[in-house]
């Protein structure tokens, strides 16, 4: 493989130097395997990440990550450990998932989330006290600090993460900025309760490429839509985000915007 490191090539000539298919190169661009930048409709891949790549193939494989019915033991062990404020415990639990293989996107969505909405459900039911929620989610917050993943590298791109004005959660919004991280995209995560005014700004200021709003209050759901609007209109691809959606298509969603909006 020759050429200087800071040639840019077409996925397809990515994908004859690493001697795979172009839809082998695309499915690893989608999954974030293969770094690649979209460019007037078409994705461009750095010399130096195809060698990056080439070289990881040819590297001892990695441990296969622990399977669902593992993960979802270790969720059951997660939620006694969150209704307890057992943070120690809970810390330990998602370490040990990390180092043997899991993403910290799947730790979120197979092992923090499904404690969290049971907890959430729970209090709404009147089983729990607000402060053990509102304990649980401080937990998980800082846990999520302590693993969030600092990519290397050349970036995707730059994103905006936020809540509007009158969405006071931050939580999911911290978990959308880490798997977006976890994509070697570099966010600018700005938290909850974000005047509209100050989003347009900042966007328009630091050169985003899509922003990503976080939606937990159905009561400013119109307005997490209309700043969407008012930023797709300043040429920023938007996505209004809400329960439901798994947090690993959450890449593919922004690619999808960003597809859009080229063509």
């Amino acid at each position: 493989m020759t050429g200087p490191e800071n040639a840019v090539l077409r996925l397809s000539d990515a994908a004859d130097e690493l001697g795979i298919h172009y839809q082998t190169a695309y499915r690893w661009v989608r999954t974030g395997r293969l770094p690649a930048r979209l460019v007037n409709g078409e994705y461009e891949v750095s010399r130096r990440d195809v060698r990056g790549v080439a070289d990881r193939l040819r590297a001892p494989s990695r441990p296969i990550g622990p399977g669902p019915k593992r993960l979802d033991r270790q969720a059951e062990r997660m939620h006694e450990a969150l209704v307890a404020g057992d943070e120690a415990a809970a810390l330990h639990i998602a370490r040990r998932l990390v180092e043997e293989g899991t993403s910290v996107t799947e730790l979120i969505q197979s092992v923090l989330v499904p404690p969290l909405r049971r907890i959430g459900q729970a209090w709404q039911d009147g089983q729990l006290a607000i402060a053990v929620e509102h304990r649980a989610s401080a937990v998980v917050e800082r846990l999520l600090g302590e693993l969030a993943p600092n990519p290397r590298g050349r970036r995707r791109g730059t994103a905006m993460v936020a809540t509007v004005a009158g969405d006071h959660h931050s939580l999911p919004s911290t978990m959308a900025t880490i798997a977006l991280r976890e994509q070697n995209w570099h966010v600018h995560h700005l938290g909850a309760n974000m005047p509209a005014d100050e989003l347009v700004r900042f966007c328009t200021e630091h050169r985003v490429d899509v922003a990503v709003i976080s939606l937990t209050n159905p009561d400013v759901s119109q307005l997490a839509i209309r700043v969407a609007q008012r930023l797709r209109r300043v040429g920023v691809p938007t996505l209004v985000g809400g329960p439901g959606r798994p947090l690993t298509d959450l890449a593919d969603d922004v690619r999808t915007e960003m597809q859009r909006r080229v063509n």
